[in-house]
Protein backbone atom coordinates (compact mmCIF):
# COMPACT_ATOMS: atom_id res chain seq x y z
CA UNK A 1 0.00 0.00 0.00
CA UNK A 2 1.63 3.36 -0.82
CA UNK A 3 1.57 6.15 2.06
CA UNK A 4 1.39 9.69 1.01
CA UNK A 5 4.14 10.10 3.25
CA UNK A 6 6.20 8.24 0.52
CA UNK A 7 7.21 10.59 -1.95
CA UNK A 8 10.41 11.51 -0.89
CA UNK A 9 11.59 8.58 -2.65
CA UNK A 10 12.93 8.34 -6.12
CA UNK A 11 10.68 5.60 -7.84
CA UNK A 12 12.08 3.46 -11.64
CA UNK A 13 9.56 2.02 -13.32
CA UNK A 14 9.33 0.52 -17.23
CA UNK A 15 6.57 2.97 -18.92
CA UNK A 16 6.18 0.28 -22.32
CA UNK A 17 5.21 -2.82 -22.30
CA UNK A 18 7.20 -5.58 -21.52
CA UNK A 19 8.58 -8.04 -23.88
CA UNK A 20 10.85 -7.80 -26.55
CA UNK A 21 10.70 -4.93 -29.59
CA UNK A 22 12.39 -1.82 -30.55
CA UNK A 23 11.94 0.64 -27.99
CA UNK A 24 11.32 0.57 -24.17
CA UNK A 25 10.78 3.32 -21.99
CA UNK A 26 12.17 3.69 -18.17
CA UNK A 27 10.79 6.16 -16.37
CA UNK A 28 12.12 8.10 -13.07
CA UNK A 29 10.51 10.30 -10.72
CA UNK A 30 11.55 12.62 -7.70
CA UNK A 31 13.93 14.95 -6.31
CA UNK A 32 17.21 12.80 -6.74
CA UNK A 33 16.51 11.90 -10.07
CA UNK A 34 18.50 13.38 -12.38
CA UNK A 35 21.31 12.61 -9.91
CA UNK A 36 20.48 9.74 -10.25
CA UNK A 37 20.50 8.83 -13.51
CA UNK A 38 23.87 11.23 -14.27
CA UNK A 39 25.82 8.42 -12.25
CA UNK A 40 25.14 5.70 -14.64
CA UNK A 41 25.04 8.15 -17.47
CA UNK A 42 28.14 9.08 -20.12
CA UNK A 43 27.45 11.75 -22.15
CA UNK A 44 26.17 15.04 -21.47
CA UNK A 45 25.75 16.31 -17.75
CA UNK A 46 22.13 16.11 -17.18
CA UNK A 47 22.21 17.98 -14.31
CA UNK A 48 22.98 21.13 -16.18
CA UNK A 49 21.04 20.59 -19.45
CA UNK A 50 17.91 22.84 -20.26
CA UNK A 51 14.74 21.42 -19.71
CA UNK A 52 12.67 19.16 -22.00
CA UNK A 53 15.94 18.22 -24.29
CA UNK A 54 17.05 14.70 -25.24
CA UNK A 55 20.65 13.71 -24.82
CA UNK A 56 22.57 10.61 -26.66
CA UNK A 57 24.88 8.50 -24.18
CA UNK A 58 25.23 5.12 -22.58
CA UNK A 59 24.07 3.69 -19.33
CA UNK A 60 26.80 2.11 -17.23
CA UNK A 61 27.54 -0.50 -15.18
CA UNK A 62 30.48 0.54 -13.84
CA UNK A 63 32.24 0.66 -16.74
CA UNK A 64 30.78 -1.57 -18.89
CA UNK A 65 27.99 -0.04 -20.90
CA UNK A 66 24.76 -2.03 -20.74
CA UNK A 67 23.17 -0.25 -24.05
CA UNK A 68 23.47 3.17 -26.30
CA UNK A 69 20.17 5.35 -24.74
CA UNK A 70 18.04 8.46 -25.98
CA UNK A 71 17.53 10.34 -22.57
CA UNK A 72 14.70 12.98 -21.64
CA UNK A 73 15.16 15.33 -19.26
CA UNK A 74 12.05 17.32 -17.57
CA UNK A 75 12.06 19.56 -14.91
CA UNK A 76 9.78 20.06 -11.79
CA UNK A 77 7.48 21.25 -11.74
CA UNK A 78 6.55 21.18 -15.57
CA UNK A 79 6.22 17.77 -16.02
CA UNK A 80 3.56 14.73 -15.86
CA UNK A 81 4.37 13.94 -12.23
CA UNK A 82 5.45 18.02 -10.93
CA UNK A 83 8.75 16.69 -10.23
CA UNK A 84 12.06 15.72 -12.04
CA UNK A 85 11.47 13.23 -14.46
CA UNK A 86 14.16 11.41 -16.59
CA UNK A 87 12.88 8.96 -19.51
CA UNK A 88 15.44 6.80 -20.78
CA UNK A 89 14.53 5.11 -23.78
CA UNK A 90 16.43 1.72 -25.02
CA UNK A 91 16.56 -1.28 -26.68
CA UNK A 92 13.52 -3.06 -25.49
CA UNK A 93 15.13 -6.45 -24.55
CA UNK A 94 13.84 -7.30 -21.67
CA UNK A 95 17.52 -8.43 -20.43
CA UNK A 96 18.53 -4.39 -21.12
CA UNK A 97 15.64 -3.17 -19.35
CA UNK A 98 16.16 -5.12 -16.09
CA UNK A 99 19.66 -4.13 -16.21
CA UNK A 100 19.02 -0.85 -16.20
CA UNK A 101 16.56 -0.59 -13.83
CA UNK A 102 18.48 -2.56 -11.61
CA UNK A 103 21.82 -0.23 -11.89
CA UNK A 104 19.04 2.68 -10.98
CA UNK A 105 18.01 0.84 -7.79
CA UNK A 106 21.31 0.13 -6.98
CA UNK A 107 21.89 3.55 -7.02
CA UNK A 108 19.52 4.70 -4.79
CA UNK A 109 15.86 4.52 -6.82
CA UNK A 110 12.66 2.31 -5.62
CA UNK A 111 10.59 0.56 -7.34
CA UNK A 112 7.50 2.08 -8.31
CA UNK A 113 4.01 1.36 -7.38
CA UNK A 114 1.15 0.37 -9.52
CA UNK A 115 0.07 4.17 -10.74
CA UNK A 116 2.56 5.76 -8.56
CA UNK A 117 3.13 8.11 -11.36
CA UNK A 118 -0.20 9.17 -11.94
CA UNK A 119 -0.31 9.04 -8.20
CA UNK A 120 2.45 11.94 -7.93
CA UNK A 121 0.84 13.93 -11.08
CA UNK A 122 -2.37 14.74 -8.64
CA UNK A 123 -0.87 14.96 -5.46
CA UNK A 124 1.41 17.51 -7.06
CA UNK A 125 -2.06 19.35 -9.06
CA UNK A 126 -0.84 18.58 -12.33
CA UNK A 127 -4.38 16.60 -12.74
CA UNK A 128 -7.65 16.30 -10.49
CA UNK A 129 -8.52 12.73 -9.10
CA UNK A 130 -10.91 12.57 -12.66
CA UNK A 131 -8.40 13.17 -15.00
CA UNK A 132 -5.45 10.81 -13.27
CA UNK A 133 -8.33 7.97 -13.54
CA UNK A 134 -8.95 9.18 -17.38
CA UNK A 135 -5.40 8.04 -18.03
CA UNK A 136 -6.53 4.08 -17.42
CA UNK A 137 -9.05 4.61 -19.58
CA UNK A 138 -7.16 5.82 -22.65
CA UNK A 139 -4.60 2.77 -22.22
CA UNK A 140 -7.68 0.66 -21.57
CA UNK A 141 -9.76 1.99 -24.62
CA UNK A 142 -11.39 -1.26 -26.86
CA UNK A 143 -12.71 1.25 -29.57
CA UNK A 144 -12.08 4.75 -31.10
CA UNK A 145 -15.18 5.88 -29.73
CA UNK A 146 -14.01 4.61 -26.35
CA UNK A 147 -10.48 6.47 -26.49
CA UNK A 148 -12.62 9.91 -27.28
CA UNK A 149 -14.71 9.50 -24.44
CA UNK A 150 -11.24 8.87 -22.33
CA UNK A 151 -9.64 11.62 -23.54
CA UNK A 152 -12.66 14.13 -22.79
CA UNK A 153 -12.16 13.18 -19.37
CA UNK A 154 -8.22 13.65 -19.47
CA UNK A 155 -9.09 17.13 -20.47
CA UNK A 156 -10.75 18.16 -17.86
CA UNK A 157 -14.12 17.58 -19.62
CA UNK A 158 -15.81 15.76 -16.62
CA UNK A 159 -14.01 18.05 -13.83
CA UNK A 160 -15.71 21.17 -15.46
CA UNK A 161 -19.35 19.35 -15.09
CA UNK A 162 -18.93 18.52 -11.89
CA UNK A 163 -17.28 22.22 -10.72
CA UNK A 164 -20.79 23.59 -12.29
CA UNK A 165 -22.66 21.40 -10.52
CA UNK A 166 -20.55 22.22 -7.25
CA UNK A 167 -20.55 25.82 -7.74
CA UNK A 168 -24.80 25.51 -8.16
CA UNK A 169 -24.93 23.60 -4.46
CA UNK A 170 -22.08 25.93 -3.57
CA UNK A 171 -25.12 28.83 -4.55
CA UNK A 172 -28.00 27.62 -2.52
CA UNK A 173 -25.71 26.88 0.36
CA UNK A 174 -24.62 31.28 0.09
CA UNK A 175 -28.59 31.97 0.11
CA UNK A 176 -29.78 29.53 2.86
CA UNK A 177 -26.65 30.88 4.87
CA UNK A 178 -27.70 34.46 4.07
CA UNK A 179 -31.26 33.98 4.73
CA UNK A 180 -30.46 32.26 8.28
CA UNK A 181 -28.67 35.98 8.74
CA UNK A 182 -31.67 38.07 8.11
CA UNK A 183 -34.23 35.82 9.75
CA UNK A 184 -34.80 38.11 13.06
CA UNK A 185 -35.45 40.63 10.39
CA UNK A 186 -38.45 38.90 8.80
CA UNK A 187 -36.45 39.63 5.29
CA UNK A 188 -37.21 36.44 2.44
CA UNK A 189 -33.75 36.16 0.66
CA UNK A 190 -33.80 32.49 -0.59
CA UNK A 191 -37.46 31.88 -2.29
CA UNK A 192 -38.82 28.39 -1.40
CA UNK A 193 -40.26 28.07 -4.95
CA UNK A 194 -36.71 29.36 -6.66
CA UNK A 195 -34.84 26.53 -4.67
CA UNK A 196 -37.05 23.67 -5.34
CA UNK A 197 -36.74 24.52 -8.70
CA UNK A 198 -33.28 24.81 -8.77
CA UNK A 199 -33.12 21.66 -6.70
CA UNK A 200 -34.82 19.69 -9.50
CA UNK A 201 -32.58 20.81 -12.25
CA UNK A 202 -29.61 20.08 -10.50
CA UNK A 203 -31.13 16.27 -9.35
CA UNK A 204 -31.87 15.94 -12.76
CA UNK A 205 -28.70 16.59 -13.77
CA UNK A 206 -26.98 14.28 -11.53
CA UNK A 207 -28.89 11.31 -12.24
CA UNK A 208 -28.40 12.21 -16.26
CA UNK A 209 -24.94 11.82 -15.74
CA UNK A 210 -24.59 8.59 -13.69
CA UNK A 211 -27.32 6.89 -16.17
CA UNK A 212 -24.71 7.96 -19.13
CA UNK A 213 -22.53 5.25 -17.40
CA UNK A 214 -24.80 2.95 -19.50
CA UNK A 215 -24.16 4.43 -22.42
CA UNK A 216 -20.10 3.92 -21.55
CA UNK A 217 -21.03 0.51 -21.73
CA UNK A 218 -20.95 0.27 -25.58
CA UNK A 219 -17.25 1.36 -26.03
CA UNK A 220 -15.54 -0.23 -23.06
CA UNK A 221 -15.69 -3.80 -23.97
CA UNK A 222 -18.41 -5.14 -21.53
CA UNK A 223 -21.66 -5.55 -23.29
CA UNK A 224 -22.69 -9.48 -23.88
CA UNK A 225 -24.39 -11.21 -26.12
CA UNK A 226 -25.62 -14.77 -25.48
CA UNK A 227 -26.99 -17.21 -28.20
CA UNK A 228 -29.41 -19.85 -26.88
CA UNK A 229 -32.28 -21.91 -28.56
CA UNK A 230 -32.78 -25.47 -29.51
CA UNK A 231 -29.56 -28.18 -30.47
CA UNK A 232 -28.26 -27.90 -34.24
CA UNK A 233 -30.35 -24.50 -34.61
CA UNK A 234 -27.11 -23.60 -36.34
CA UNK A 235 -26.12 -21.11 -32.82
CA UNK A 236 -22.52 -21.96 -33.33
CA UNK A 237 -22.79 -21.93 -37.40
CA UNK A 238 -24.13 -17.84 -36.34
CA UNK A 239 -20.98 -17.64 -34.19
CA UNK A 240 -18.74 -18.36 -37.11
CA UNK A 241 -20.44 -15.95 -38.99
CA UNK A 242 -20.07 -12.98 -37.15
CA UNK A 243 -16.75 -13.75 -36.57
CA UNK A 244 -15.81 -14.45 -40.19
CA UNK A 245 -13.70 -17.44 -39.17
CA UNK A 246 -14.63 -21.16 -38.34
CA UNK A 247 -13.99 -20.98 -34.73
CA UNK A 248 -16.51 -23.16 -33.72
CA UNK A 249 -16.41 -26.91 -34.78
CA UNK A 250 -20.50 -27.74 -36.00
CA UNK A 251 -22.12 -30.27 -36.91
CA UNK A 252 -25.66 -31.59 -38.04
CA UNK A 253 -25.54 -34.01 -34.98
CA UNK A 254 -27.82 -32.28 -32.45
CA UNK A 255 -26.20 -31.32 -28.99
CA UNK A 256 -22.40 -30.84 -30.17
CA UNK A 257 -22.08 -27.60 -28.35
CA UNK A 258 -21.76 -28.85 -24.70
CA UNK A 259 -20.12 -25.97 -23.40
CA UNK A 260 -20.03 -21.95 -23.37
CA UNK A 261 -17.59 -20.30 -26.19
CA UNK A 262 -16.52 -16.69 -25.26
CA UNK A 263 -15.31 -14.37 -28.25
CA UNK A 264 -15.09 -10.54 -29.07
CA UNK A 265 -16.54 -9.24 -32.21
CA UNK A 266 -16.79 -5.65 -33.65
CA UNK A 267 -20.25 -3.73 -34.65
CA UNK A 268 -20.67 -0.73 -35.40
CA UNK A 269 -17.21 0.21 -33.17
CA UNK A 270 -18.59 -0.87 -30.63
CA UNK A 271 -16.53 -4.20 -28.70
CA UNK A 272 -19.22 -6.98 -27.53
CA UNK A 273 -18.82 -10.56 -25.99
CA UNK A 274 -20.60 -13.15 -28.03
CA UNK A 275 -21.24 -16.16 -26.30
CA UNK A 276 -21.91 -19.75 -27.74
CA UNK A 277 -24.38 -22.32 -25.50
CA UNK A 278 -25.23 -25.42 -25.21
CA UNK A 279 -28.42 -26.67 -27.04
CA UNK A 280 -31.73 -26.16 -24.87
CA UNK A 281 -33.88 -29.12 -24.99
CA UNK A 282 -35.41 -31.41 -22.38
CA UNK A 283 -32.56 -34.21 -21.94
CA UNK A 284 -31.88 -37.03 -19.36
CA UNK A 285 -28.13 -37.23 -20.40
CA UNK A 286 -26.17 -35.18 -17.61
CA UNK A 287 -23.73 -33.73 -19.55
CA UNK A 288 -26.21 -31.82 -21.41
CA UNK A 289 -27.89 -30.90 -18.09
CA UNK A 290 -25.35 -29.30 -17.33
CA UNK A 291 -24.55 -27.75 -20.44
CA UNK A 292 -28.40 -26.14 -20.16
CA UNK A 293 -27.54 -24.54 -16.92
CA UNK A 294 -24.56 -23.25 -17.43
CA UNK A 295 -26.63 -21.48 -20.79
CA UNK A 296 -29.39 -19.86 -18.63
CA UNK A 297 -26.54 -18.61 -15.69
CA UNK A 298 -24.63 -16.81 -19.14
CA UNK A 299 -28.22 -15.90 -19.98
CA UNK A 300 -28.76 -14.15 -16.32
CA UNK A 301 -25.64 -11.80 -17.33
CA UNK A 302 -26.24 -11.02 -20.15
CA UNK A 303 -27.19 -7.55 -22.25
CA UNK A 304 -28.80 -8.85 -24.82
CA UNK A 305 -30.11 -12.48 -26.19
CA UNK A 306 -30.79 -14.34 -29.16
CA UNK A 307 -32.76 -17.05 -29.00
CA UNK A 308 -31.59 -18.94 -32.50
CA UNK A 309 -34.63 -21.35 -34.22
CA UNK A 310 -34.58 -23.23 -37.48
CA UNK A 311 -36.49 -22.34 -40.17
CA UNK A 312 -36.83 -25.76 -42.07
CA UNK A 313 -37.80 -28.04 -39.08
CA UNK A 314 -41.90 -29.00 -38.15
CA UNK A 315 -41.80 -28.05 -34.26
CA UNK A 316 -43.82 -30.41 -32.10
CA UNK A 317 -46.33 -29.02 -29.46
CA UNK A 318 -43.68 -29.97 -26.75
CA UNK A 319 -41.13 -27.71 -28.77
CA UNK A 320 -43.21 -24.84 -28.97
CA UNK A 321 -44.22 -24.95 -24.68
CA UNK A 322 -40.84 -25.18 -24.55
CA UNK A 323 -39.80 -22.51 -26.43
CA UNK A 324 -42.67 -20.20 -24.86
CA UNK A 325 -41.75 -21.26 -20.95
CA UNK A 326 -37.98 -20.28 -21.96
CA UNK A 327 -38.65 -16.86 -23.84
CA UNK A 328 -41.01 -16.16 -20.98
CA UNK A 329 -38.34 -16.30 -18.00
CA UNK A 330 -35.58 -14.50 -19.98
CA UNK A 331 -35.77 -10.43 -18.38
CA UNK A 332 -32.87 -9.34 -21.10
CA UNK A 333 -34.18 -8.11 -24.13
CA UNK A 334 -34.47 -11.08 -27.22
CA UNK A 335 -33.98 -10.91 -30.42
CA UNK A 336 -35.61 -14.20 -32.40
CA UNK A 337 -33.75 -14.85 -35.49
CA UNK A 338 -34.81 -17.62 -38.13
CA UNK A 339 -32.16 -19.50 -39.11
CA UNK A 340 -31.31 -21.32 -42.45
CA UNK A 341 -33.81 -19.14 -45.01
CA UNK A 342 -31.64 -20.54 -47.81
CA UNK A 343 -33.67 -23.75 -47.36
CA UNK A 344 -37.17 -24.40 -47.90
CA UNK A 345 -39.36 -23.27 -44.87
CA UNK A 346 -41.90 -24.61 -42.30
CA UNK A 347 -44.78 -22.55 -42.46
CA UNK A 348 -45.99 -23.56 -39.47
CA UNK A 349 -42.85 -22.77 -37.44
CA UNK A 350 -42.47 -19.64 -39.45
CA UNK A 351 -46.21 -18.26 -38.18
CA UNK A 352 -44.97 -19.80 -34.74
CA UNK A 353 -42.33 -17.52 -34.46
CA UNK A 354 -43.96 -14.64 -35.84
CA UNK A 355 -46.82 -14.87 -33.46
CA UNK A 356 -44.39 -15.00 -30.27
CA UNK A 357 -44.55 -10.74 -30.49
CA UNK A 358 -40.91 -10.60 -30.49
CA UNK A 359 -38.32 -9.37 -33.37
CA UNK A 360 -37.56 -11.67 -35.82
CA UNK A 361 -34.89 -11.52 -37.80
CA UNK A 362 -34.61 -14.02 -40.44
CA UNK A 363 -31.00 -14.94 -42.02
CA UNK A 364 -29.00 -17.71 -43.43
CA UNK A 365 -26.04 -18.02 -40.59
CA UNK A 366 -24.13 -20.28 -43.18
CA UNK A 367 -24.96 -17.89 -46.65
CA UNK A 368 -24.59 -14.81 -44.62
CA UNK A 369 -27.55 -13.72 -45.93
CA UNK A 370 -29.57 -11.23 -44.19
CA UNK A 371 -26.44 -10.57 -41.37
CA UNK A 372 -26.39 -6.94 -41.85
CA UNK A 373 -29.72 -6.78 -40.86
CA UNK A 374 -29.07 -8.51 -37.74
CA UNK A 375 -26.70 -6.22 -37.04
CA UNK A 376 -28.66 -3.51 -37.25
CA UNK A 377 -31.22 -4.61 -34.90
CA UNK A 378 -28.76 -6.06 -32.31
CA UNK A 379 -27.33 -2.41 -31.85
CA UNK A 380 -30.70 -0.63 -32.11
CA UNK A 381 -31.69 -3.23 -28.84
CA UNK A 382 -28.58 -2.55 -27.27
CA UNK A 383 -28.22 1.41 -27.96
CA UNK A 384 -31.79 1.69 -27.72
CA UNK A 385 -32.63 5.14 -25.42
CA UNK A 386 -28.41 5.90 -25.27
CA UNK A 387 -28.78 8.23 -28.61
CA UNK A 388 -29.27 11.29 -26.56
CA UNK A 389 -25.85 11.06 -24.93
CA UNK A 390 -23.83 11.17 -28.11
CA UNK A 391 -23.40 14.65 -27.63
CA UNK A 392 -22.50 14.76 -23.21
CA UNK A 393 -19.56 14.18 -21.56
CA UNK A 394 -20.21 10.22 -20.16
CA UNK A 395 -19.37 9.03 -17.15
CA UNK A 396 -16.94 5.90 -17.78
CA UNK A 397 -16.41 5.21 -13.66
CA UNK A 398 -18.25 3.13 -11.93
CA UNK A 399 -16.98 5.07 -8.71
CA UNK A 400 -17.88 7.79 -10.38
CA UNK A 401 -21.46 6.69 -11.62
CA UNK A 402 -22.17 5.64 -7.80
CA UNK A 403 -21.00 8.56 -6.03
CA UNK A 404 -23.54 10.54 -9.07
CA UNK A 405 -26.18 8.68 -7.56
CA UNK A 406 -25.28 9.45 -3.60
CA UNK A 407 -25.70 12.85 -4.46
CA UNK A 408 -28.97 12.47 -6.04
CA UNK A 409 -30.10 10.95 -2.77
CA UNK A 410 -28.36 14.18 -0.71
CA UNK A 411 -30.19 16.49 -2.94
CA UNK A 412 -33.69 14.58 -2.70
CA UNK A 413 -33.06 14.65 1.08
CA UNK A 414 -32.29 18.68 0.90
CA UNK A 415 -35.57 18.91 -1.44
CA UNK A 416 -37.60 16.87 0.87
CA UNK A 417 -36.19 18.84 4.05
CA UNK A 418 -36.83 21.73 2.31
CA UNK A 419 -41.07 20.75 1.31
CA UNK A 420 -41.44 19.69 5.34
CA UNK A 421 -40.07 22.74 6.38
CA UNK A 422 -37.57 21.06 8.23
CA UNK A 423 -35.72 24.69 8.26
CA UNK A 424 -32.89 25.91 6.12
CA UNK A 425 -29.55 24.33 8.80
CA UNK A 426 -31.44 20.80 8.15
CA UNK A 427 -31.13 21.48 3.94
CA UNK A 428 -28.12 22.58 4.16
CA UNK A 429 -26.86 19.78 5.62
CA UNK A 430 -27.74 17.85 3.11
CA UNK A 431 -26.13 19.82 0.46
CA UNK A 432 -22.98 19.90 2.34
CA UNK A 433 -22.89 16.16 1.66
CA UNK A 434 -23.76 16.33 -1.83
CA UNK A 435 -20.57 18.92 -2.20
CA UNK A 436 -18.38 16.41 -0.15
CA UNK A 437 -19.64 13.68 -2.44
CA UNK A 438 -18.41 15.21 -5.41
CA UNK A 439 -15.32 16.54 -4.35
CA UNK A 440 -14.48 12.27 -4.24
CA UNK A 441 -14.73 12.45 -7.95
CA UNK A 442 -12.21 15.31 -8.38
CA UNK A 443 -9.92 14.67 -5.22
CA UNK A 444 -10.83 17.28 -2.76
CA UNK A 445 -12.47 15.47 -0.15
CA UNK A 446 -10.91 11.79 -1.07
CA UNK A 447 -9.16 9.76 1.56
CA UNK A 448 -5.56 7.83 1.35
CA UNK A 449 -7.51 4.06 1.48
CA UNK A 450 -9.69 5.61 -1.74
CA UNK A 451 -6.47 6.85 -3.61
CA UNK A 452 -4.55 3.43 -3.15
CA UNK A 453 -7.46 1.86 -4.06
CA UNK A 454 -8.06 3.93 -7.38
CA UNK A 455 -4.12 3.66 -8.21
CA UNK A 456 -3.64 0.14 -7.43
CA UNK A 457 -5.46 -0.67 -10.31
CA UNK A 458 -2.82 1.14 -12.45
CA UNK A 459 -0.04 -0.27 -14.40
CA UNK A 460 3.35 -0.14 -13.09
CA UNK A 461 4.98 2.58 -14.53
CA UNK A 462 1.93 4.61 -14.96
Amino acid sequence: MTKLTDFNRTIVALATALGTGSIAIIRISGSNALGLVSENFKGKDLRRVAPNTVHFGSILDNRTVIDKVLVTVFRAPSSYTGEDVIEISCHANPLIVDRIISQLIKSGASHARPGEFTLRAFLNGKVDLSQAEAVSGVIAAKSTSGLSRAIDQLQGGLSDKIGQLKQQIIEIISLLEIDLDFSEENIEIASVEALQKKLDQMISEASRMAMSHNYARLFDGTLKISLIGPPNAGKSTLLNSFLGEERVITSEVPGTTRDIIHENMLIDNTWIRLVDTAGLRNTRDHIEIEGIRRTHAQVAESDLVIFVMDLTIELSEEDKQYTRQTLENIKQNIIIVGNKIDRPRNKQTNAFLNNLGLPVVEVSARSGKGMGDLKMRIMKNIAGGYETFQDEIIVTSLRHRDILNRVSGNLSRAQEALAENKGFECVAIDLRDALDQLGEITGETVTEDILNTIFSEFCIGK
